[in-house]
């Protein structure tokens, strides 16, 4: 059922995209039966220039198969829809999910991405699909491979040249009194190309005669061509130079654009005489042919394109439809077609109008280009003579880098506010979008700014592109001035209107700013799942710098957070490659954090030194929780290097910026260096029986009392802590806060226990999987917790563990298999352990016998990989 629920999925996708054949047609059985064969096989290759009758032909075979109850899927090139899915769907799957056969026409339209996943298909998996390929030119798919192996049918231009019988059928049906002569003549001179064949055929039943100028077919076709929509009544011909810069066409739109209510019936009379325009069926599958949807052939649209080039009459008519064009798609709230159909109408007052409307949301969109093309197209002056615009080419400037050039539009835009007329509340969010965004920089006052806002939303009516943006700008202000419940409030308005209007970038700045205001309260896995809908909220497209640099962020320390460090990594070097990462205090203070982060865990401590040594550049005090999440990594690293002296200082820091009960904490987890261990858990009990402390912080505490009680030996009291710490850790998987305890091994040893106990929690075996395989870089380069400081033991090497409990049985280790273990794990050929150990290679290969079966494994990377979990390494 799930194949079959699949299948008709893609096929009803596709519905309404199946052009229908000319009343003309001609049926070319030759070729059908070429196809037939064809798609027995895994690809069908019809390769032939533009004019050829490919589309025609294909269109006739799919409707004769489909009225023999024979199912086929027609994919248009220009808009392919789910078939890369599809493919990626069947790609190395050896059933198939569908053989029906699927036509893909204007094949050579196809993205780059779909024609990889084609020709991955077709190499890996070809007899999971049946491909006909319509295409201009070759395309980079395995057709020779699958040639040699019978696999694949190509068809070229001169198998779709008409032959005598095929020609004079379609001259007869262009041209009723046309004679053999006249037909042989056309035949002869269009060596029977599909597009001449028809044009000369309408010229000679025009016209009585064709007068051919040269051999070469672009100006004969050149000639047809004009010669064809010469005979064409006029109104039909205006129609067409209305209409022909519309890729996608209906009658209803034609019938706009051209402003003649017979427009719809112009087009299917032209479709039906096979004149260049083909009609494209609303619903292949009952039979139904409403609405169906126009294209022009390309030869069509070149030969319109060069007659409104060299007429001022035709220009105008186009001129006119463009105006036209612009005022509906404006009221379909498609801004962007509406910008570019005005653009195109040189109608500097409708561009104003568009630009004032919907500019905004344009630029949040990344149509930045667009917007500054459109501010090109204006007269000289025009902003200043139309001082409404200011904040929309601030806003433009903003976007393109030009921040003295914004700041300017900014005080412009304020000071036009209070005499504005209808378009105040336009101009008003405008204006204030820009001081939210000075705000962040220090170039105006933050609270003001979003004073500024909050009253402007409780008065003005905005449309939702500018409401959404609003939103969040104020939000990030809110986020810089350490309001984050109101900024959370704001976002998550921004994204019910972002989402409602569905646009997909502001959507994505919404949850990217989300992603930041979860990550700095701890919650980096509900961090990392805004983060990561922000980056597929773009469906493709390419996201805002500024959105996705914060969303590459937080995914980058969620991922320290569960210990994937090389995920980590990459997510830092993308933040690194952004230029906004350097420019943004917010997101230049994250990176600084994560880099550093990254390098204590390498080991270079220098280093993170270095990276810590001033604050990120920003006009004022850095809002608290920057504040407080540099100083705790810097007491941290303090703490490793045993620098108590900066430890004090960045608790002062603390204290300074209202994180005091953090401040206390960490001074309770350091105490045990000095104080004993139960003086020190007081502390800690102390400060963990306080609200609102900062997650990450209170987790790594936990794990610390639980180390100070088992020390204690007091065995209930730790299992109760342990249990505490893994409730804290488990909702945002906060494992690189355990990572200090877990260099332990009375820690580990614990959690062990834990998880072949009777009532483990449910994180806890996740917990010791990937603590056990952590390798604490800051430890082999000198660092040490306050924990091992404060060891016992500390002088003192612990004895070799040989007691384990493997798959629920209890095993020992002779002292000789464990210093065999040991030479493994340092990654020791046999000839090396044995000349380390000073036995003979068979004596290494019998202990490892032994080994293996005692760890229930059979070679050496399951050996070692057992031995860490069990704590036997």
């Amino acid at each position: 059922m799930g194949l079959d629920r699949e299948r008709d999925a893609f096929r009803q996708s596709t519905d309404g995209k199946t052009p229908r054949p000319p009343l003309t047609l001609v049926t070319r059985e030759r070729l059908h039966s070429a196809l037939d064969l064809g798609v027995r096989s895994p690809l069908t290759m019809v390769i032939a220039p533009a004019g050829t009758g490919k589309t025609v032909l294909l269109s006739d075979w799919v409707t004769r198969r489909r009225r023999s109850g024979q199912p086929v899927v027609w994919v248009p090139g220009q808009t392919p829809g789910p078939l890369q899915g599809f493919l990626e769907r069947v790609d190395g799957s050896e059933d198939s999910p569908m053989l029906d056969p699927i036509v893909v026409d204007d094949a050579h339209l196809l993205p780059a991405t779909t024609v990889s996943a084609l020709a991955r298909v077709l190499q890996q998996s070809p007899h999971a699909v049946r491909l006909l390929l319509a295409t201009r030119y070759d395309l980079p798919v395995p057709v020779s491979e699958l040639e040699v192996r019978g696999m694949a049918l190509t068809l070229r231009s001169r198998d779709l040249r008409f032959n005598d019988a095929e020609a004079t059928e379609l001259v007869q049906a262009h041209a009723g009194n046309a004679t053999a002569d006249d037909i042989s003549l056309v035949q002869e001179k269009t060596a029977g190309w599909a597009a001449a064949l028809v044009l000369a055929a309408r010229t000679l039943q025009a016209s009585g005669d064709v007068v051919w100028p040269l051999a070469n077919q672009r100006p004969v076709l050149d000639l047809l061509l004009g010669e064809t929509l010469n005979t064409l009544d006029e109104r039909v011909l205006a129609m067409l130079l209305s209409t022909f810069g519309t890729s996608a066409l209906t009658g209803q739109l034609a019938a706009v654009l051209s402003g003649d209510a017979e427009a719809a019936s112009m087009l299917e009379d032209l479709a039906g005489s096979g004149l260049l325009v083909t009609a494209y069926a609303d619903d292949t599958l009952n039979g139904s042919v409403s609405n169906p949807l126009y294209r022009y052939h390309p030869l069509l649209v070149e030969l319109l394109r060069r007659r409104i080039a060299t007429s001022a009459e035709d220009r105008q008519l186009a001129v006119t439809a463009q105006h036209r064009s612009a005022l509906y798609y404006e009221s379909r709230g498609d801004s962007e077609t509406a910008l570019r159909s005005a653009l195109d109408a040189d109608d500097a007052e409708l561009v104003d109008r568009i630009l004032l409307g919907h500019g905004p949301a344009l630029l949040a969109a990344g149509e930045a280009q667009l917007i500054e093309a459109a501010f090109d197209a204006l007269p000289g002056g025009y902003v200043e003579q139309h001082p409404h615009l200011f904040g929309v080419r601030g806003l433009l400037r903003r976007v393109t880098g030009d921040v003295a050039g914004a700041v300017q539009d900014a005080a412009s835009a304020d000071e036009t506010v209070m005499e504005a007329g209808p378009e105040v509340d336009a101009l008003a969010a405008d204006a204030v979008l820009l001081r939210l965004w000075e705000s962040r920089y220090g170039w105006h006052d933050v609270h003001a700014a979003i004073e500024q806002a909050r009253s402007l939303l409780t008065r003005a009516v905005l449309g939702p592109g500018r409401l959404a943006w609003l939103l969040i700008e104020l939000a990030a202000a809110e986020t810089w001035a350490d309001e984050l419940d109101a900024a959370l409030s704001h976002l998550d308005e921004a994204l019910v209107t972002a989402r409602m209007a569905g646009h997909s970038q502001l959507t994505a700045g919404g949850l990217a700013h989300r992603a930041v205001v979860q990550h700095v309260r701890g919650q980096d896995q509900n961090a990392a799942r805004s983060a990561q809908a922000a980056l597929d909220a773009g469906g493709g497209a390419a996201l805002a710098p500024e959105y996705a640099v914060r969303a590459q962020v937080v995914l980058g320390f969620a991922a320290v957070s569960e210990l994937e460090l090389d995920a980590a990594y990459q997510y830092l070097q993308q933040v690194t490659a952004a230029e906004v990462a350097g420019s943004d205090t917010v997101v230049a203070g994250l990176r600084a954090m994560l880099r550093t982060v990254l390098l204590v865990e390498r080991g270079r401590l220098g280093e993170a030194l270095t990276e810590l040594t001033s604050d990120p550049v920003a006009a004022g005090p850095l809002p608290s929780y920057l504040s407080r999440d540099l100083a705790l990594l810097r007491s941290w690293l303090a703490t490793l290097l045993g620098d108590k002296p900066t430890v004090d200082t960045q608790l002062a820091v603390l204290e300074r910026t209202g994180n005091a009960i953090e401040a206390d904490l960490i001074r309770a987890m350091t105490s045990m260096v000095q104080e004993d261990v139960h003086t020190a858990l007081k502390l800690i009990d102390a400060s963990l029986d306080r609200p609102d402390i900062y997650p990450p912080l209170a987790s790594a505490a936990a794990s610390f009392r639980t180390v100070l009680l088992d020390r204690a030996g007091d065995e209930p009291a730790a299992e109760a802590a342990l249990v505490d710490t893994l409730n804290r850790v488990t909702p945002q998987r906060m494992l690189q806060v355990l990572t200090s305890a877990g260099g332990e091994p009375a820690f580990l040893d614990r959690l062990r226990r834990h998880v072949t106990g009777p009532n483990p929690h449910p994180f806890a075996a996740a917990a010791l999987e990937k603590l056990s395989d952590y390798q604490a870089g800051w430890s082999h380069a000198g660092g040490m917790t306050p924990l091992a400081r404060s060891r016992p033991d500390v002088h003192t090497p612990p004895p070799r563990r040989l007691d384990a409990v493997v798959n629920g049985a209890r095993i020992r280790l002779t002292a000789r298999e464990a210093e065999v273990l040991d030479q493994l794990a340092l990654g020791s050929s046999y000839a090396e352990v044995a000349q380390a150990l000073f036995i003979t290679e068979n004596t290494v290969k019998t202990h490892l016998i032994s080994l293996y079966r005692k760890l229930g494994v059979d070679k050496r990377s399951a050996a070692l990989r057992t031995a860490r979990t069990v704590g036997l390494l």
